[in-house]
């Protein structure tokens, strides 16, 4: 009886503080959307970089910086997700864009810590942007974007699919309460329903494009149009300009390679 009392009473000071944490951080994003409940867990964090936010581009891109490396600035491709564009070729800002990009800051911006983590295939698209999941403390950011109806599951390319089950629930989710863009007719529903031909100078069409949609062109520095500031292929130039698309075709600008 005597080592009982006594197994007892160091069970009960010492049982406390002897739990190993698994998870990176235990400060967790509450749920953000009626009942449901987050299922991706994270791997130890041994497995996971730790990084910090530098910007964010869009609903499913963003900047980090890896502390541990000096000058190493990550652009981070969201693996699994595609949210609405905020700059769209065909149908200029899509519904739900701004909605998407706020609210991945405002998660990111409010974690008390930031991982990456990279799944078993390809590092990098074609951008060479750094494919990766994106943690908020201990919550799969993914899932919140699909969850609240301001992503959909998509780019689904094996081996990356190590959380594709948990986004996949995700997304029945917010389909089944009707959330953000399924809400709308159809996701990423056009937000422009006036489209128009743009013609160039030696009379081709591309057909269906928004003529007022913001591209970015290089003078100096070749050809091309680009749909995104930060295109690979502007890397090197020295002047970018923001003009709208109808005017870079009729300028004789063509689309990027990088971003066919």
């Amino acid at each position: 009886m005597k080592h009982l009392y006594i197994s007892l009473i160091i069970s009960f000071f010492i049982g406390p503080f002897s739990t190993v944490q698994a998870h990176p951080s235990q400060n967790t994003t509450p749920p953000a959307v009626g009942d449901y409940t987050w299922l991706a867990q994270p791997l130890p964090a041994s497995d996971l970089i730790e990084v910090e936010l530098s910007k964010v581009v869009d609903g499913d891109t963003a900047y980090f910086i890896n502390p541990e490396v000096s000058d190493q600035e990550i652009k981070g491709r969201f693996l699994l997700i595609d949210t609405p564009e905020l700059r769209h070729p065909q149908t200029g800002k899509q519904p739900f864009a701004d909605e998407a990009k706020e609210r991945l800051a405002e998660i990111l911006e409010e974690a008390d810590q930031l991982y990456i983590e990279y799944d078993i295939g390809s590092r990098k698209d074609k951008y060479q942007r750094d494919l990766i999941y994106i943690w908020a403390d201990d919550i799969l950011v993914q899932e919140i974007l699909v969850a609240e109806g301001l992503a959909d599951v998509a780019y689904v390319y094996p081996p990356n699919t190590r959380y594709l089950d948990s986004l996949e629930k995700a997304r029945d989710y917010a389909l089944s309460e009707g959330l953000g863009i399924w809400s709308l007719p159809s996701a990423f529903e056009t937000a422009n329903e006036t489209e128009q031909n743009v013609t160039t100078e030696a009379g081709q069409a591309d057909s269906k494009i928004n003529a007022e949609a913001t591209v970015y062109i290089a003078p100096l520095s070749g050809s091309k149009y680009h749909l995104d500031d930060d295109c690979r292929g502007l890397r090197k130039a020295n002047h970018i300009e923001s003009v709208t698309l109808k005017a870079a075709i009729k300028q004789g600008y063509e689309l990027c390679g990088y971003e066919k």
